[in-house]
């Protein structure tokens, strides 16, 4: 019997846009029966994952002799989730129904599969459509299991792409003639190639069927438009291996080589990419019901949320305060599309975990909204948060009518600060001026707690030692300062005296026990 395994989930839920499942996916598919996201190992095993709270998986243990290579995965709504397996003695087909049960279809012998499609039958039926690489020919399985044969096409085959539109029209590419062959479901018969002058693998098809894209074995796309029969090159940072033409018109595609998600925008003959991280060799990719786009990480066995809108920390990350004192400054977000365009009026909301920190409206969350002003279109600007609590103090904003988030991570509260303790030198000891004339730079130092916390508001002393060495503004030996936020004082302008001579000048915090002596020259 199949067994189910879910492994843990990140606790940031869906704050996070990674999640684990347990599983080295090789390739993706989003199933509108029970809107989960199902997954495929090279290995044949089919698992799902549920992109919602509590975001959990299931990873399905096949029975006995059920084992082999696969490559792709297909979604058939009603009737599960599909591989095609490969092994030593032989080809099949493997259904997984959403109970974990599998069923096993076999071919008359051994071959290759890259990809599997959806498409319709002379008679309208749906069946699956599989290119058998060695045998250069087309496998059409129905629901119930029953198994047919295309004729063969001489230069072999590889990717199949079938439009949900025109789902009797199949563009499947050639990967020894190195062209686009289409195959008329009414005629069974293969089209005349179209020649591409590269070496094609995967190849994905709009919604409508009027747009072709072809992966190749270089580090280029093809762009063919089926009514003007034309073609166009995009060059890409890596080659592609999968690929998903997505409703709005943007191709996807990505490549265990690059180590990202790459994306060609409509109407754009370039590409652009959102790294995954390193290792984490994307595999797949699907759309959900909801319009998100799911990603395959084999390296890190895992599923990445990728967002079609992009939320960027601006400022304010990486600042540090203690409890009960608001960080220096805002924090500041900037929301953009894909291709870099700032979108103003949107609505931000900026947390923090209940109980670790308010912001100016005394609440752990607030709502601002990006400008709409050319210097300061699609910023939002946070207000100043106060940390309740010592240690990490992690912010999120959210977009709150997209999926795209961004993070402060690097922010830290160290305790509330005591009483100043004893004063710590900064710089301005060790300077030599002319009898006379003023000290180029003032004496600098920072009053710390006995924990080492900087001390704000502490009455610093600074005195010349000596008879008329030297004098602060006033003509005085001595002056007082008080610390800023930062624990820092620096002392007045000092103006040495006439005769040329070496001093020190004591410096403490009232109430403490422990001094500094900077010493410094008069010639």
């Amino acid at each position: 019997m199949p067994t189910a395994v879910p492994p843990p989930v990140p606790e940031s839920g869906s704050d996070s846009d990674e999640f684990p499942i347990g599983a080295t996916a090789v390739d993706v598919g989003w199933l509108s029966d029970d809107e989960n996201v199902w997954f495929v190992t090279a290995q044949g095993v089919i698992g799902y994952f549920e992109p919602r709270s509590p975001w959990g998986n299931t990873v399905f243990t096949p029975g006995p002799g059920i084992t082999g290579s696969a490559n792709s995965l297909v979604a058939w709504p009603g009737h599960g989730a599909w591989t095609f397996l490969t092994t030593e003695n032989g080809s099949a087909f493997v259904k997984c129904a959403d109970d974990g049960q599998y069923q096993v279809y076999s071919l008359n012998g051994t071959t290759d599969c890259r990809a599997l499609a959806l498409g319709k039958s002379r008679e309208g039926r749906s069946h699956i459509v599989a290119p058998l690489m060695s045998w250069g020919q087309l496998a059409f399985i129905e629901s119930g299991g029953g198994i047919s044969y295309s004729t063969i096409h001489r230069d072999g085959l590889y990717g199949i792409a079938i439009a949900p539109q025109q789902q009797g029209r199949y563009w499947l590419t050639s990967p020894t003639g190195k062209a686009l062959v289409g195959y008329d479901v009414s005629t069974g018969t293969f089209g005349a190639p179209i020649a591409l002058g590269l070496e094609p693998r995967d190849v994905a098809i709009s919604p409508a069927g009027d747009i072709v894209w072809i992966a190749t074995t270089d580090k280029v796309i093809l762009k063919y438009t089926v009514q003007g029969g034309t073609l166009t090159r995009i060059d890409t940072p890596f080659p592609a291996n999968r690929m998903l033409a997505a409703a709005d018109g943007t191709l996807w595609f990505v490549s265990t080589t690059g180590n990202a998600a790459g994306y060609v925008l409509p109407d754009k003959n370039r590409a652009s990419t959102i790294p995954t991280g390193q290792g984490s060799r994307p595999t797949g990719l699907t759309v959900s019901g909801d319009s998100r786009l799911w990603v395959a990480l084999s390296g890190q066995q895992s599923l990445r949320r990728v967002s079609r809108h992009r939320l960027a920390v601006v400022s304010g990350d990486g600042q540090k305060t203690a409890v009960g004192q608001p960080f220096p400054k805002p924090f500041e977000v900037k929301a953009t599309l894909l291709d870099g365009t700032p979108v103003g009026g949107q609505k931000i909301e900026f947390s923090v975990a209940e109980g670790t920190g308010v912001f100016e409206n005394g609440e752990p969350t607030e709502t601002k909204y990006t400008g709409t002003e050319s210097d300061r279109l699609g910023i939002a600007t946070s207000s100043r948060l106060t940390p309740l609590k010592e240690g990490p103090c992690p912010v999120t904003a959210r977009w709150t009518e997209t999926d795209a988030v961004a993070s402060f991570t690097r922010l830290t509260v160290t305790p509330q600060p005591g009483t100043a303790d004893r004063v710590r030198y900064i710089s301005g000891a060790g300077q030599t001026v002319p009898a006379g004339k003023s000290f180029e730079h003032p004496m600098k130092v920072i009053a710390e707690d006995a924990q080492g916390n900087p001390v704000e508001g502490a009455e610093i002393t600074f005195k010349v030692r000596g008879e008329n060495v030297a004098t602060f503004p006033g003509g005085t030996d001595t002056a007082q300062v008080t610390s800023g936020s930062d624990g820092t004082a620096e002392s007045p302008v000092l103006t040495a005296g006439d005769t040329p001579v070496g001093f020190a000048v004591e410096v403490w915090a009232d109430d403490t026990f422990m001094s500094l002596l900077l010493r410094q020259n008069i010639h």
